[in-house]
């Protein structure tokens, strides 16, 4: 009886410590999302601020290449979508 429980108690204390973990790498995530979310609304308020001839330059490895405006605006509001699909 006291083997029982004494296992049982053990299965349990796996499976809290599992979801223990769960929890962490999914609240990890969603710190990361949320960063990435404010990252692009600031991203977005810059862009907004700017005029049609203004330049915009994407950082692509060591390279800056020329965007145009609204492209960028169109990106920037495709990963934001993005990233309020994947916190639902």
């Amino acid at each position: 009886m006291v083997e029982e429980i004494k296992k049982n108690l053990q299965e349990e204390i796996e499976n809290f410590k599992q979801v223990q973990k769960d929890y962490h790498k999914t609240l990890s995530r969603r710190q990361q999302l949320d960063s990435q979310m404010n990252e692009n609304i600031t991203v977005k308020e810059e862009l907004n601020l700017l005029k049609v001839e203004n330049k915009v330059f994407k950082l692509i490895g060591p390279v800056l290449v020329r965007q145009d405006l609204d492209e960028a605006k169109e990106n920037v509001n495709k990963r934001m979508e993005f990233i309020k699909i994947e916190i639902k």
